[in-house]
């Protein structure tokens, strides 16, 4: 996917976001008091509001935002909203103990795995602003690196989460099946509708992941350069690049065998579309889906950052040192030697 065929995020659900998260921060404040539980979850509102506090200004100013974006902000300010709601009704049923707050359920779930769906949906969009960021400026290789790290933790705890989310929705069509068997028309097909569109997304990554590693594997048939010492360190970064397309393949893999398991299933399952909780579930599913896309066109981007390395550099006294490379986005020199009076750029 060229990121930047992607349109532009709408600038009015930014700004809603925010104001969900401070209301539930003012709400969490209101019934914290010692409760460690909503102490954390007070800690990761904060996180994300600031998060998308910077969102917010990169919307105003870059008109090529990622419109996937707009996807894990709308599902926070849902969350959000609908967090406080249970949280109020939670918290008029009985006087607050230290516990009770840990007790407390929201999408079958406790506040840790509402606090997990936050922090997920904060790191998918840090990974978009940092695809504003390349798009706009220059990066050092160190910070590119670091980049793909957090891009690789973000791919991971999505993987999770769509574990649990499948692993929920399966329960609650078991449970339906004992009540009526009458639910597979019309609300079932939407369901499998949505899945194969999911199975698709998948498979399209897992494409792309494959056309990288036939990449890779042309640049390790390259001659190696004339010094050990200097080929040694791309080849190990051509050895970290296999791994990592590897994983990323086989976690694409498992994702797509547990939606085919999904589809198949669904021709002799009952799905309870109209329940509350299911919906809620269908919702994340389909936001996390759209972050592991987000995450996808990041890959993508990083992977298309060119590095030329300079095995040595050196320049003799009282003489000004530039250097100047249209060869690559980032330019590294392993070894530089200048005199204490000599300037470089």
């Amino acid at each position: 996917m060229d990121p930047g065929s992607i349109t532009g995020i709408g600038l009015a659900i930014v700004p809603l976001a925010v104001q969900s998260i401070k209301s539930l921060k003012d709400t969490v404040t209101r019934y914290k008091g010692r409760d460690k539980t909503l102490a954390r979850l007070y800690h990761v509102l904060e996180d994300l509001d600031n998060i998308l506090e910077v969102l917010k200004r990169a919307v105003d100013s870059e008109a090529s935002t990622r419109a996937l974006l707009e996807g894990p902000v709308s599902r926070c300010n849902i969350l959000c909203r609908d967090f406080e709601t249970a949280m109020q009704a939670f918290g008029g049923t009985s006087r607050m103990g230290f516990r009770d707050w840990a007790k407390m359920e929201f999408m079958t779930g406790d506040i840790n795995e509402f606090m997990d769906r936050l922090a997920g949906y904060k790191a998918t969009i840090s990974v978009g602003l940092g695809i504003i960021i390349m798009q706009t400026s220059k990066v050092s290789h160190e910070v590119l690196e670091e980049y793909n790290e957090t891009i690789q933790d973000t791919i991971y705890s999505l993987n999770v989460n769509l574990q649990r989310l499948d692993e929920k929705m399966e329960l609650l069509v078991q449970e339906s099946k004992s009540i009526s068997a009458s639910n597979t028309g019309t609300d079932l097909r939407d369901e499998r509708a949505v899945t194969e569109q999911c199975l698709r997304i998948c498979q399209d990554a897992r494409s792309y992941i494959d056309s990288l590693a036939d990449r890779e594997e042309s640049l390790k048939d390259q001659p190696l350069s004339e010094s050990v010492a200097d080929s040694e360190a791309p080849f190990e970064a051509q050895l970290l690049i296999r791994r990592t397309l590897n994983e990323s393949r086989d976690n694409l893999a498992q994702t797509i065998g547990r939606l085919q398991e999904r589809l198949d299933s669904m021709t002799t399952s009952g799905t309870p579309k109209s329940d509350l909780g299911y919906l809620q579930l269908e919702g994340d599913l389909k936001t996390s889906k759209q972050c592991l896309e987000l995450c996808k066109t990041a890959s993508e981007q990083v992977a298309t950052q060119k590095v030329y390395t300079v095995g040595e550099m050196i320049a003799d006294g009282d003489s000004d040192q530039v250097v100047i490379t249209t060869l690559a986005d980032l330019f590294k020199s392993r070894r530089r030697h200048q005199p204490t009076d000599q300037r470089s750029g």
